[in-house]
């Protein structure tokens, strides 16, 4: 009896975690998250409780965003689906530090800055009797964030029980960006070259860019939340130059 008290009282050992972390040292954001963690096994309902959290605290959401970073080890194909179509709206920099395969490669694929400094990306089929099994969703998602027609053919006809993973040469195919981000960035942001003040002028036009967009998406995930951050920035962000 008291073992049972004991493991009820323990929590979910396969849901994701949420953790903010790295938030701003001073200034009016002092104590803000400046980046999310997302780790653990992915399972159904996690996406509703990522939601929450950040209903919960707008301002860590809002800059959080700008690094979540990835440590998936797996789970639901489903639910990864509606967590990526969840964080894509929300143009999130997503960011995998070691191998990410599954749930979490779709996860890192709903990047609109997908950032592999370490690590591999791979792809896994859910078996065949998985009642979350959905292909046409999942070709749909892949071909829509940028995924090679032809290395998901490849995936395909591997018919691997395992993790198909991309070469370097596919992930850099695949892209930093989706393809409706990048043609974008492509028609309004100066052109990338090998040097870093290229790179951070890209990264600069690409906040402005897209952040009137983000905050048409956020304001519909707060609706209903009187947040006090949210009132006063609500306006200015989505107004800002697009």
């Amino acid at each position: 009896m008291l073992l049972l008290l004991l493991l009820g009282a323990l929590p979910c050992a396969h849901a994701l975690e949420f953790s903010y972390g790295n938030p701003f040292p001073d200034g009016p954001l002092a104590g803000v998250a400046r980046s999310l963690r997302i780790s653990g096994e992915l399972v159904p309902g996690d996406t509703a409780r990522l939601t929450e959290l950040m209903r919960r605290k707008p301002a860590d959401a809002w800059h959080a965003l700008g690094r979540v970073e990835l440590a998936i080890s797996g789970g639901d194909t489903t639910e990864a689906l509606l967590l990526a179509d969840t964080l894509a709206t929300l143009y999130p920099h997503t960011v995998a530090t070691t191998d990410c395969a599954g749930a979490c490669a779709l996860v890192w694929l709903a990047g609109a800055w997908r950032l592999l400094p370490a690590g591999r990306i791979g792809l896994q089929q859910a078996p065949a009797s998985a009642p979350d099994k959905a292909p046409t969703d999942l070709r749909n998602y892949l071909l829509k964030q940028g995924l090679p027609a032809s290395v998901y053919q490849r995936w395909m006809a591997s018919r691997s029980q395992g993790v198909f993973w991309l070469s370097g040469q596919e992930v850099n195919t695949t892209g930093t960006w989706p393809p409706y981000y990048y043609q974008k960035l492509s028609a309004r942001c100066p052109p990338l070259d090998s040097t870093d003040e290229s790179f951070h002028a890209v990264r600069r036009c690409a906040a402005r860019l897209v952040i009137s967009q983000k905050a048409f998406a956020f304001d519909k995930l707060l609706e209903g939340v009187n947040d006090p951050w949210w009132n006063d920035n609500r306006d200015l962000l989505r107004n800002a130059p697009r």
